[in-house]
């Protein structure tokens, strides 16, 4: 029994962002203050795909800008935790950019499995991709997330879009933040209480062994100051995506831990910044 006992503890500790940063509540109070603020200042067009709050996408839009590119961004929050609203501080930068922000909710595990959840934001891709002219947005879209928000970004590059009668759809790039790209490591934590996952579903919803779009242009960043385990998340994605035919790399911020990372979409001169507007063709 000793073995498993400490691979398990070994995991949980890889896993618990929270604990391996002890200033994260002042981290939070932050982010709530500032997301409030740009909430009220910028106030989001609420596109529902479905029922309920939390299947709505919130678009930010930049004034006097016509048919603006995309940043379509993932909350975080291991599937199982946070809000769309409460990563609002990011639009910004973005919208001084010239460049809409488009912020899809889901609802959360358990009360939905992780497969539903999968399914419900790409419900929400679709629905803000056939409505987007109408918004005045074009179709140029890069898609990015940190964390839980950064699997379910690749997961959306490796779609197959047009089995969903999105022929047309595609993103000009992914930029996933701290992803977890494998999930089979999450069986051996307390996380997967709420996720409910097996083995075979849990290697069948790994965005690591999807296969992407040949050619697909993929960034994975982490923070240098993270747990092995995330290190190793991104720079396996970029590994594995790059041999199955995308042109993917892993960009490291030396010294970033797992919610200053966050922090790096909200900041214009940095290397997150200049990497996505890079991935975006500005």
């Amino acid at each position: 029994m000793a073995e498993p006992d400490l691979a398990f503890g070994y995991l949980e500790k890889q896993y618990a962002t929270v604990p391996m940063v002890p200033d994260y509540p002042a981290i939070a109070a932050r982010w709530a203050k500032a997301s409030a603020e740009a909430v009220l200042r910028h106030k989001p067009v609420s596109l529902a795909y479905g029922t309920g709050e939390r299947r709505m996408v919130d678009v930010f839009r930049p004034e006097g800008v016509a048919e603006p590119p995309v940043l379509f961004f993932i909350h975080g929050g291991y599937w199982q935790r946070r809000h769309r609203r409460d990563f609002a501080f990011i639009v910004e930068p973005w919208l001084a950019s010239g460049i809409a922000v488009a912020m899809p909710g889901y609802p959360l595990c358990p009360e939905v499995s992780l497969a539903a959840l999968i399914e419900d934001v790409k419900t929400a891709t679709v629905t803000l991709w056939r409505e987007a002219p109408a918004l005045g947005l074009s179709r140029r879209w890069l898609v990015g997330g940190h964390s839980a928000g950064g699997h379910l970004a690749a997961t959306l590059m490796a779609t197959d879009w047009a089995v969903r009668g999105a022929h047309d759809l595609a993103f000009a790039g992914c930029l996933p933040s701290s992803g977890v790209f494998d999930l089979p490591p999450l069986l051996g934590t307390t996380l997967n209480v709420a996720l409910g996952l097996d083995l075979p579903e849990a290697s069948r919803l790994s965005a690591l062994y999807l296969s992407p779009p040949r050619g697909a242009r993929v960034i994975a960043a982490v923070g240098g100051a993270e747990s092995a385990e995330f290190l190793r998340q991104s720079q396996g994605l970029a590994r594995r995506w790059t041999r199955a035919g995308a042109e993917a790399a892993a960009l490291e911020l030396p010294g970033r831990n797992h919610f200053t990372v966050q922090d790096a979409w909200a900041e214009p001169e940095g290397a997150l910044f200049a990497a996505a507007l890079g991935l975006l063709g500005r």
